[in-house]
């Protein structure tokens, strides 16, 4: 029931987010698109392959998310990076899938506006 209420919560805040992304500059859109696939990423390889799944699918998931909105190979490095470091944190502090996902989305949306900020 918990992994339930946390995966729901997951899609329910990347659905948020996907929506705001729509009236946003082309910088914020990368930022975000970073930290939504740092989110889905981290939660759902946390879930298949425990910490070391969800470092690897939130750099994946933000540096795919970062690139498909136009981001430089920079900024897809840096959301890829501040993900996977993210979401291994964020399990490790809060625990769980929608640990992994926090934390994952933090880092990847930290990464790619330390980029774009530049």
């Amino acid at each position: 029931m918990k992994r339930a209420i946390g995966l729901v919560s997951t899609l329910v805040l990347s659905a948020v987010m996907f929506t705001g992304c729509q009236n946003m500059s082309a910088s914020d859109q990368r930022i975000g698109a970073a930290a939504l696939g740092g989110a889905v990423g981290g939660g759902v390889g946390n879930h298949v392959g425990g910490g070391l799944g969800a470092g690897i699918g939130a750099a994946a998931g933000a540096g795919v998310g970062a690139n498909a909105k136009g981001g430089s190979s920079s900024t897809t490095t840096s959301s890829a990076i501040g993900a996977g470091i993210g979401s291994v944190v964020g399990k490790a502090i809060l625990g769980g899938d929608s640990g992994a996902a926090i934390g994952g989305a933090i880092g990847g949306g930290a990464g790619a506006a330390i980029q774009e900020k530049k």
